[in-house]
């Protein structure tokens, strides 16, 4: 590929890519307000506030200076890096205030210089807050769909219950003007009914169809078979009557509750069949009936009584479960930011234990080096003593010989002093002699003070080698030290998410609470 490089082609296919993207980082930013870091090409800018067309002006394709072509196109290559790299930290930053619900971010400072790395790890991070919020406002939409139906529901059968309580009251308003208009067909009839046994001229008062016929049958006067045919409006009021006490008893049988007038049906079609009433079985009727409109207007009041406190139950259910809501809201909201505090602490413990096992290990390995190279030192030095000692070893050999051949000498010279010449000659050899004894002498004195040297240079390496391990013994229980630190750091980790664990727990009981005031709700809809 490096055949490519400084290639027009290439260039402007680049700088088409840094105008693209460019484009994209200003549309981000008109949506979600600028991020202010540092530039990964120009550390010392801001990395928003490139003038990316002076740039691009600067660094194009000149056909003359190859060497300044080739550094445009690498300087291009690292623009589309660090446009790339501001348009995942705008991507970060946009999901952030989504998180935190904010449409547009206060200003803020420039951050801190972000590796291309560390961006896409806050990117991805942000990603998987942002998607386990979309699943949370899932869960908690369908939640309240399912609360708004059954609400919903709830509500239809109240109206519904009602409705059907106004129908019951339209239906005794309507048997009242029935009743009013079978009172006025009944003044049509006679009055009085004379008999030498009985007397017949109070109808207010209730009897029953066997004691009307007992009468009939036994007083001497004008029976059912013989009586008079009814006019129009008696025969018109009686239907009218039949009709209501069938809606007073259908009302009856569906909300439970005794007829009376179901019973003196039940006599009169035994006894008269489809014939018209008589005026005291109308009165009777009419007693009956309006016992049991009595009765339905209390099972009224009792369903009004029993449906007032329903409602207020319901109001104050729904105020409950705005404040459970609430109360939920507030927990996950503490829970995320305990959540996202302990992540950072934990984080930065890691980096910190990180950077000092770093550190300790290349202390441990400089340690490692300076103790191999004294190592490799004292083993020069002491192969150059025992040379030096050899050498001393032969110089006194040669000492001692020097000795005993001037002794010789010394003892020829006395036998041969006849001899001017040997002696002369004798001197001659001592006077060498003596200056190779001195030579010798200076010789060795030079050895011995190099000896001490070398001893001095072993003493004080021997003394570093320990100060480096003194050292050594520190950085270890440093170590230590650190070991325990993070052995603390797990430890409040552990106790963070046993708190984690208490919140889940507490949030559990308020969704059982609340799954139980709405189980009594339904409950007490069902008893309704």
């Amino acid at each position: 590929m490096a055949y490519l490089l400084g290639n027009p082609n290439c260039m402007e296919s680049l700088r088409k890519d840094i105008t693209d993207l460019q484009g994209a980082i200003i549309d981000v930013f008109s949506r979600a307000g600028a991020v202010h870091y540092p530039s990964w090409k120009f550390p010392n800018k801001v990395s928003c506030d490139l003038d990316v067309v002076a740039l691009l002006e600067h660094y194009d394709y000149v056909e003359n200076d190859p060497e300044f072509t080739q550094h445009s196109h690498v300087v291009l290559l690292e623009l589309v890096i660090d446009r790339l790299l501001l348009l995942l930290q705008s991507f970060t930053g946009y999901m952030e205030n989504l998180i935190s619900k904010q449409a547009v971010p206060p200003s803020q400072a420039v951050g801190p210089c972000m590796s291309i790395g560390l961006a896409v790890r806050k990117y991805w991070n942000s990603t998987l807050k942002l998607g386990a919020l979309h699943q949370q406002l899932v869960t908690e939409k369908k939640s309240n769909r399912r609360d708004s139906s059954a609400l919903k529901s709830t509500l239809q059968n109240v109206k519904a219950e009602n409705e059907h309580l106004k129908s019951c009251s339209h239906v005794i308003s309507e048997s009242g003007a029935s009743l009013a208009s079978a009172q006025s067909a009944i003044s049509c009839l006679p009055q009085t009914i004379h008999g030498p046994d009985c007397d017949f001229s109070d109808i207010s008062q209730p009897r029953s169809a066997y004691d009307v016929t007992k009468n009939v049958c036994s007083v001497h006067s004008q029976t059912i078979e013989s009586s008079l045919v009814p006019c129009d409006a008696c025969a018109s009021g009686q239907a009218s009557l039949r009709e209501v006490g069938k809606a007073i008893m259908s009302i009856c049988h569906s909300q439970n509750i005794p007829s009376s007038l179901g019973k003196f049906q039940e006599m009169v079609e035994e006894t008269l069949g489809n014939k018209p009433l008589t005026a005291m079985d109308m009165s009777f009727w009419a007693s009956e009936q309006s016992k049991d409109l009595s009765r339905i207007n209390k099972h009224l009041g009792v369903l009004m009584q029993l449906i007032n406190p329903l409602k207020a139950e319901l109001e104050e259910s729904e105020k409950q479960k705005d404040e459970l809501r609430k109360q939920v809201e507030d927990f996950d909201k503490l829970l995320q930011k305990e959540n996202e505090t302990q992540e950072r602490q934990r984080k930065e413990a890691e980096q910190y234990l990180e950077e000092k096992i770093k550190e300790n290990l290349q202390i441990t390995a400089k340690l490692e080096k300076d103790k191999e190279a004294l190592r490799t030192g004292a083993v020069m030095l002491e192969e150059r003593i025992s040379t030096l000692k050899e050498e001393l070893l032969s110089q006194q050999a040669t000492i001692q010989e020097l000795e005993l051949t001037k002794n010789t000498l010394l003892e020829e010279m006395r036998t041969k002093m006849d001899h001017k010449s040997q002696m002369t000659k004798l001197e001659d050899q001592v006077q060498l002699l003596t200056s190779q004894l001195e030579n010798t002498s200076h010789v060795l004195s030079g050895a011995t003070t190099q000896l001490d040297k070398e001893k001095a240079k072993v003493e004080s390496m021997r003394r570093h080698e320990e100060s480096l391990q003194a050292k050594q013994r520190a950085l270890l229980q440093q170590l230590d030290c650190l070991d325990q630190e993070c052995e603390g750091l797990r430890a409040s980790l552990g106790e963070a998410e046993d708190d984690k664990a208490k919140l889940e727990h507490q949030l559990e009981e308020t969704q059982a609470e609340k799954q139980h005031i709405q189980g009594q709700l339904e409950a007490q809809q069902c008893s309704n």
